[in-house]
């Protein structure tokens, strides 16, 4: 059967391309972490390129990866596993760079991937790609809500199902972030993971200070087997629901001072605002992110979770004239709603610096049934 498929189009390469994708859940540090690889990567002498991907465009994380200087290109519009051919197409643009290796983000509520991603590349381009073991990044909040049920969640079922799901078909599951946790209790979730899939590898890591990533990066690296953990038994249906209980929303903002505004005060009360009207809504949140840059220089704010303390990583710039926002958020509630919600957040916090915020872009949906084209239910040698 696999004979059967046809390829969706010709690629060609210089040499063979090292692919590493990694996924894992929504705030799970990925982009983070495909950061960290790539500086690495390039300090041995290695090109890189990367490749993003969401339902829509105007992605935080394009914009950041942007800022290492390497090759981006961004899939929209549905995750890799179900735009197959524009993954395809986003790879020979990076291709046509001659990388030595190629850095792929999947969108953070998708699995299945070994089948519908991984798999079909080797299938199609086993003679160019050289593809890694599959990295499933986890976030030790997520673990202690969604498998150990030690904390409250407001996400339905379907939601955890995704997780679990994502770990079942992962080749190494990383717990990332343990620069957030003592010692002892990063030992215990890892042990917890490691229980829960015992038969593959459970690394610790702190992606934004570096612990554990050349451990990381070694094994990624290597020749060891890539997608040969296939989901059996996954559940569309339940799979869908589980995306489908998510409002997604990506926006791009102008900001103008009058005559300027404070971007670092902007940014605490756009945080402020989205939380506290999320909050008055029983809203859970998946991811809530956002790149503020003015001059080349960024502002990151980001929140994992509803009564979670957010983050906002960046120095005080002091007043500017103009400044871009891009936000993107991955929240439980309609999209409609957030929309509003978060349109009325940004003119609030632009009227209380004093400046004046242009919507250029705004989609607020629920991703569409996932319909990947090819799935292959046997691993690829």
């Amino acid at each position: 059967m696999m004979e059967q498929l046809q390829k969706p189009k010709e690629l060609h390469a210089k040499k063979p391309v090292r692919v590493i994708f990694t996924g894992g859940f929504l705030g799970a540090g990925k982009t983070t972490a495909l950061g960290a690889f790539a500086r690495r990567l390039l300090q041995q002498g290695l090109t890189v390129g990367l490749v993003t991907n969401d339902q829509a465009a105007n992605l935080v994380d394009t914009a950041i990866v942007k800022e290492l200087g390497v090759p981006v290109a961004e899939v929209a519009g549905g995750c890799f596993c179900c735009r197959f051919s524009d993954l395809v197409d986003a790879t020979e643009q990076i291709l046509a760079q001659n990388p030595d290796v190629l850095l792929g983000e999947p969108v953070g509520s998708c699995t299945d991937l070994a089948a519908t991603v991984v798999n079909p590349l080797k299938l199609f381009y086993g003679d160019i790609f050289r593809l890694a073991p599959f990295s499933v990044l986890v976030d030790p909040l997520r673990v202690r809500e969604l498998v150990l049920r030690e904390i409250p969640t407001r996400f339905p079922e379907e939601v955890a199902y995704i997780f679990r799901k994502q770990l079942e078909e992962a080749d190494i599951i990383v717990l990332n972030k343990v620069d957030t946790l003592a010692p002892e209790e990063a030992d215990r979730l890892a042990k917890a993971l490691q229980e829960l899939q015992p038969n593959k590898p459970v690394l610790k890591v702190s992606a934004l200070f570096g612990d554990g990533i050349d451990e990381w990066l070694q094994s990624v690296m290597s020749d060891a087997p890539a997608g040969s953990h296939i989901l059996r038994d996954i559940d569309y249906d339940t799979y869908a629901k589980g995306e489908a209980v998510l409002g997604w929303l990506n926006a791009t903002v102008q900001l103008r001072g009058k005559p300027t505004f404070s971007a670092f005060v902007f940014a605490e009360v756009l945080m402020r605002e989205l939380q506290q009207a999320l909050a008055a809504r029983n809203a859970e949140v998946a991811h809530l992110k956002f790149l503020l840059s003015s001059g080349g220089q960024h502002l990151r704010g980001h929140l994992t979770k509803l009564d979670a303390e957010p983050t906002l990583t960046g120095a005080d710039w002091g007043e500017v004239k103009e400044a871009t926002l891009v936000l993107n958020a991955r929240v439980g509630i309609d999209p409609a709603t957030l929309g509003g919600i978060a349109t009325q957040a940004i003119h609030k916090a632009a009227q209380a610096v004093g400046a004046e915020a242009e919507i250029l872009g705004l989609q607020s949906f629920s991703p569409p049934y996932p319909r990947p084209p090819y799935r292959l239910s046997e691993p690829v040698a």
